[in-house]
């Protein structure tokens, strides 16, 4: 009874076997195991894969162009998470045609063969980002603007320098109190001891507004990025920060310049009076604004 069972279970193999070669529509070479039922394919023996299975990362959007236009069809799709930056293409994505037998408007494909480009921010963005809404002392302070002066669009170098030495040379001073004038900047009061009996009262002014000039995505565009100068004073203690504005304004705005590039391509200039056409991917390939698995 045993041995009919399994001899019944081997030619339900073997049928299975003679099947998938049918619908992979190549010799797959296999094995029946005597008594187990089971089907062992082979398929690393063939001259080349049944199903195209690749993930490729791409690290410039003129690499993900090129690969992508290397091997989409007209099926293919690219998705774009914005604030993630990450693009993925699906080059291999699911047939919109009317399929009678499913009663599906899709054939499908396996959906296994992808290009990744995740869309790096630059160092000196992260740098910006990360420290916004940090309180710093004002030496602290002094020290980040002058690590990030060349990204200092407003105010103008000269004047960035003078509150830079300012708040290097001012240390040892009590801060008293700080307003903002009517010509955007703010004044802040302190009080230098000179000697045991006498001092000397000053003020310092910084601009209201710092605004940056960076490039948000690495081979992307540069954007002004403004930020508020904030103070708290407390105990004679002055403590600086800036706060970001429209901080995610300005990444979408990157990727969609980048999601641009990639469906139309660019003109880039040479800087010697010549231009160079970057293409786009391939006009057929659809793009949306999504993320898949």
């Amino acid at each position: 009874m045993n041995n009919e069972i399994n001899q019944n279970n081997d030619l339900d193999a073997y049928r299975a076997g003679q099947l998938s070669q049918q619908y992979a529509n190549a010799n797959l070479p296999f094995v029946v195991v005597p008594g187990e039922g089971k089907v062992h394919t082979f398929p690393e023996t063939l001259d080349r894969p049944l199903q195209l299975q690749q993930t490729v990362s791409l690290h410039t959007a003129k690499d993900f162009i090129g690969y992508v236009n290397r091997f989409a069809d007209k099926n293919s799709v690219i998705f774009v998470n914005v604030l993630g930056g990450k693009i993925q293409a699906v080059l291999d994505y699911h047939e919109a045609s009317p399929v009678e037998e499913y009663g599906s408007n899709a054939k499908q494909r396996h959906c296994l063969h992808k290009a990744i480009f995740n869309v790096e921010q630059t160092p000196e963005f992260k740098k910006i980002r990360d420290k916004s809404g940090e309180s710093m002392s004002q030496s602290d302070f002094a020290l980040f603007l002058e690590d990030v002066m060349p990204y200092i669009n407003q105010p103008a170098a000269a004047e960035l320098y003078e509150i830079v030495s300012t708040l290097s040379a001012k240390t040892s001073v009590d801060f008293k109190s700080g307003i903002r004038t009517d010509n955007g900047q703010v004044s802040i009061t302190y009080n230098e001891n000179i000697d045991a009996n006498a001092g000397r009262e000053g003020k310092l002014n910084i601009p209201e507004q710092i605004v940056f000039g960076i490039q948000v995505h690495r081979g992307g565009s540069h954007y002004a990025l403004p930020a508020r100068f904030r103070y708290r004073i407390k105990d004679g203690n002055l403590r600086m920060y800036y706060d970001l504005d429209q901080l995610e304004k300005a990444i979408e705005k990157s990727m969609e310049d980048t999601v641009t590039y990639i469906r139309e391509g660019k003109v880039i200039d040479n800087g010697d009076g010549t231009e160079t056409n970057l293409s786009g991917v391939h006009s057929d390939v659809t793009i949306l604004e999504g993320s898949v698995n």
